[in-house]
C-alpha cells in the first residue's frame, strides 16, 4: 500500500501486517505492487485520460512509496530472511498482472492460490482478483485487508468476487489455514 492511497488503508494496515508477519512465520512468499508512471505520457494509458495527468502517482515520489508502516514488512525482519519477498514495481496498470513480471514469478514459483489484499478494492484489488482468476489461480480475497474509498464501494466488490472469482476470507482464517 502506497502513501497516495493512505485514505483507503488506514482501516486495514493493522492486519495487512499481521498477514505478512503469519507468511513470513510459514516461508509464504509476499508480493508488493508499487503502481507509478515515470513519464505518463508513455505509459499513463488510458487510466491518466481516465483520471487527468495531475493524479497520476509519479515513479519514485513520495507518494509512490510503500507505507512507513510497512516498510519492516517489506524489507523483512531478522526471522523472515528465508522467505520470498517480490516488489513489483512495474505496476502502471490497474491489474496488477498487466505489464509486470507477476504471472512469470508465481509461475516459477508454482503457485497456485493468491491471497489477495491491498488497496483499492473495487479496483486494483478486484481488477487483479479478477485477471488471476482467469488465468487459473485460486483467488482468497481478503475483506479485512482491502479497503476502498467508501464502504459502498468496498462490499460490491466483495459481493461481486464473492459470486464468481473468489473466496471472500477474513486475516484470522487465513492465519488460520496457514
Amino acid at each position: 500500500m502506497q502513501i497516495a492511497f493512505r485514505n483507503c488503508s488506514t482501516k486495514i494496515i493493522e492486519n495487512v501486517q499481521l498477514l505478512v508477519k503469519r507468511c513470513h512465520e510459514k516461508d509464504v512468499p509476499v508480493f508488493w505492487t508499487q503502481h507509478g508512471h515515470r513519464n505518463v505520457e508513455f505509459d499513463g494509458g488510458t487510466l491518466s485520460r481516465w483520471c487527468g495527468e495531475e493524479k497520476m502517482v509519479k515513479w519514485g515520489s513520495k507518494d509512490w512509496e510503500i507505507l512507513p508502516e510497512l516498510q519492516p514488512y517489506v524489507s523483512r525482519s531478522p526471522e523472515a530472511i528465508n522467505t520470498l519477498g517480490f516488489v513489483i514495481k512495474s505496476k502502471t496498470r490497474i491489474n496488477a498482472f498487466q505489464n509486470t513480471e507477476l504471472n512469470s514469478l508465481l509461475t516459477s514459483l508454482g503457485i497456485e492460490t493468491l491471497i489477495i489484499s491491498g488497496v483499492s478494492t473495487n479496483v486494483c484489488c478486484e481488477s487483479t482478483a479478477r485477471s488471476g482468476f482467469d488465468q487459473d489461480y485460486n483467488i482468497i480475497f481478503l475483506d479485512d485487508a482491502t479497503g476502498a474509498k467508501n464502504e459502498e464501494m468496498h462490499k460490491a466488490s466483495i459481493l461481486n468476487l464473492g459470486y464468481g472469482f473468489a473466496k471472500i476470507s477474513t486475516v484470522k482464517e487465513v492465519i488460520e489455514w496457514l
